[in-house]
């Protein structure tokens, strides 16, 4: 266990608020928002958060990076309602799909590129699904892999308990979500992993090859933030991850949103 694990065990034991026990991620200085390859593919993804269906704050967040895909978790009916008033004439192919138990269980996507494919695929360790989607991009198509691995909270509700048996639980996602890819596309995988980059899940993709843009680009820097007592807790939980077709060339977080999720995002060109 990390610096700072008991600190965080003790805050956890003090709040029934979602706390995730890892190393603290470093949260300043904001990372400069890097000028725009025109040939590039940017890709976002944000967890927007249930709770603040159709914040405007939300809407600007994305906004303010101009990505050409945003890949979306916890959405519902009113963030789409929300997020297609503000954004719709910048991203006329969109898809969402409503939170079939768990409120925070939505998905959505924006994109500026039609969108060829849309399969949901159920997780047997989790309560959220993911989401494989396939966009016809000026680099070709490209396979999308939205996700949102079970947070980590044991089956009788405890954030404590859960951090340390839901590890194997995100990686048996991992690799059921993974197996379901079509080998044959360049892949980006991409969405709230619950856990940073020495968690299973992004350990396992790790070994099949794919690299995570987030950490490439954005070090150790917090994508999540929670107060918790007399301290907040930071933690990198967002990740973009890519196979070997695909170059990321830049990368970041937004530093805008109400979320407690910050919005993350890459830039991609095709490996030669």
């Amino acid at each position: 266990m990390r610096p700072f694990a008991l600190l965080v065990l003790a805050a956890a034991c003090g709040s029934s608020q979602p706390v995730v026990m890892t190393s603290l991620a470093s949260a300043v200085p904001a990372l400069p928002m890097t000028p725009r390859e025109p040939r590039a593919l940017r890709v976002m993804s944000y967890n927007v958060n249930f709770g603040l269906a159709g914040d405007p704050e939300g809407a600007a967040a994305i906004a303010s990076a101009s990505p050409d895909v945003v890949l979306l978790q916890e959405t519902d009916a009113a963030w789409e309602g929300a997020l297609v008033a503000a954004l719709g004439a910048t991203y006329p192919h969109r898809r969402f799909e409503p939170p079939p138990d768990w409120p925070a269980g939505g998905m959505g996507i924006l994109s500026k590129y039609p969108i060829v494919a849309a399969e949901v695929l159920p997780s047997t360790a989790g309560p959220f699904f993911a989401w494989r989607l396939v966009i016809d991009a000026p680099l070709g198509r490209i396979q999308l892999l939205d996700v949102h691995l079970k947070p980590p909270m044991s089956e009788g509700g405890s954030w404590v308990v859960g951090f340390f048996s839901t590890r194997d639980q995100r990686r048996s996602e991992a690799m059921q979500h993974a197996g379901a890819l079509d080998r044959h596309l360049p892949t980006i995988i991409a969405g709230d992993f619950n856990e940073e980059s020495s968690g299973k899940a992004i350990t396992y993709l790790d070994e099949q090859g794919y690299v995570d843009a987030t950490a490439q680009f954005a070090g150790t820097h917090r994508t999540w933030e929670w107060p918790a007592g007399s301290i907040t807790l930071r933690f990198q939980l967002d990740h973009i991850l890519y196979d070997t077709r695909l170059i990321a060339i830049a990368g970041g977080i937004v530093e805008r949103g109400r979320s407690d999720h910050k919005p993350i995002w890459a830039d991609f060109v095709a490996s030669p």
